[in-house]
């Protein structure tokens, strides 16, 4: 697996996996009556499922556009976190989208030069 792959696959899944973790976590807690707290973890453990399912098939192609939909998610996550004047939910997922989109763009730019590598 090339540097690129290595990098954006375990930030890929990490990504996926905070966002199902805390969307299980809001499920669990006081929103567990909550039906838009349902439907963001069912999106969320779907994602992170996804990509599961990518890394086993070992597809960069796959891992590209799940990374390309976290990228997205943390964009929002941040957005969310501003509107809420909290920090540590601004910066955070800012920074972690930026990391991201850097990755994916590497992973892309990588797998152009070689498409043989799927």
């Amino acid at each position: 697996m090339r540097a690129a792959a290595t990098l954006a696959t375990p930030l890929t899944l990490l990504s996926a996996g905070v966002s199902g973790g805390y969307s299980l976590a809001g499920l669990l807690g006081p929103g567990s009556n909550d039906s838009f707290a349902r439907y963001a973890a069912s999106r969320s453990v779907a994602l992170l499922l996804t990509v599961l399912i990518a890394i086993d098939f070992r597809s960069r192609t796959a891992i590209a556009f799940l990374g390309i939909a976290m990228t997205v998610v943390q964009a929002f996550d941040g957005v969310i976190g501003a509107l809420a004047h909290d920090p540590s939910k601004t910066y955070g997922p800012f920074a972690f989208a930026v990391l991201k989109a850097l990755a994916v763009a590497w992973l892309l730019r990588d797998q152009e030069s070689d498409p043989t590598n799927q």
